[in-house]
Order: structure tokens, then sequence, then C-alpha cells
């Protein structure tokens, strides 16, 4: 399978008048792979449009955090967070890539975008989970310099599978 090409694939920070790919990736990627992500479809299906408003316009507006979009062709096909807390720790989220995507590199782009966000912000750590069972998201990560942190909870109450931590620390 040949990886797309650089002028298919863009990762762009999500602006504030892109709410709906916000809610449609969001949507899809729950619904595509729901064992990867804590939140359900259903619990996003529930949110008004104002959430995803408000989600857009934090993602746009704040200096510390940003929502990366993956588009080919201009679509939205993927999508993942990148945020600095209060102590200076990155934090990175809702990894997602379209599967007929994976194991092209895409996710792997976007990962790193997600991560030289948060070395530029000055993150000296930078911390995410993943679920026990998703093997080449762990194999993405470890390539990446993060480690098994050893921590672990439940991906939703009262469920077998584990979202396991990770973290990556400046040397």
């Amino acid at each position: 399978m040949s990886s797309p090409s650089s002028n298919d694939i863009a990762i762009v920070p999500l602006r504030v008048d892109e709410w709906r790919d916000l809610k449609r990736l969001r949507i899809t990627a729950l619904t595509e792979s729901p064992d990867a992500f804590s939140p359900t479809a259903a619990s996003a299906l529930a949110h008004d449009d104002a959430y995803w408003q408000r989600g857009a316009q934090r993602a746009a507006e704040s200096p510390d955090f940003e929502m990366f979009i993956v588009r080919r062709h201009g679509y939205g096909v993927g999508l993942g967070s990148a945020g600095r807390d209060e102590h200076g720790a990155g934090h990175i989220g809702a990894m997602w890539v379209d599967p007929g995507l994976r194991g092209r590199g895409v996710g792997a782009r976007l990962f790193d975008t997600c991560v030289a966000f948060l070395k530029c912000r000055g993150c000296a750590s930078i911390e995410l989970s993943v679920t026990e069972t998703n093997a080449p998201a762990i194999a993405l990560y470890q390539s990446r310099g993060f480690v098994l942190t050893g921590t672990f909870e439940p991906l939703r109450e009262g469920w077998p599978l584990k979202n396991l931590h990770m973290k990556w620390e400046r040397s």
C-alpha cells in the first residue's frame, strides 16, 4: 500500500468556524473506534451545536491548546489534540485517523505535529493514555520515546479494557 503524497495530506490547526468538522470527526472517531476512547458516541451525540462551537473556539483561541485536523484534499479525515496544563505538562488526546489511511504514516505525522506543538510550548513532559489493545498506537508512541508508566485506569466505569498511561520526558 503506498503512502498518500504530501500534497494529499495537510495537518492544520482547527479554525473557530470549523466546529462542524470537529463535531463530525469526533463522532465518527467514537463510532468507528469505540474502544479507543473513554467517551462514547452516544455522549458526543447528546451535545448541542453550542458545545462544539465552544470547543472549536477554545482550540482556535488558546495559546496552550490546539486541535489538529488531518485533511486529505481539504476534507477532514483525522484529528488529535495537544494541550499544555497549568503545571507545564503536555497532554495528547483524541488521536484518530480514518481507517483507510492507517498504516500509511498519517497517524505518525499527526502525532509528531501534536508533540512538536507541546515541545514548542516548553513542555518538559508529555502524557497520554492509550487502550491496552491498541498495539499499533502503543508501538508508535514508544518509537517516539514514550514509555508505559505502569499506571492505568478502566476505559470506562465497569469496562474490562484498560487505558494505559504513557509519558515522555525531556532528557
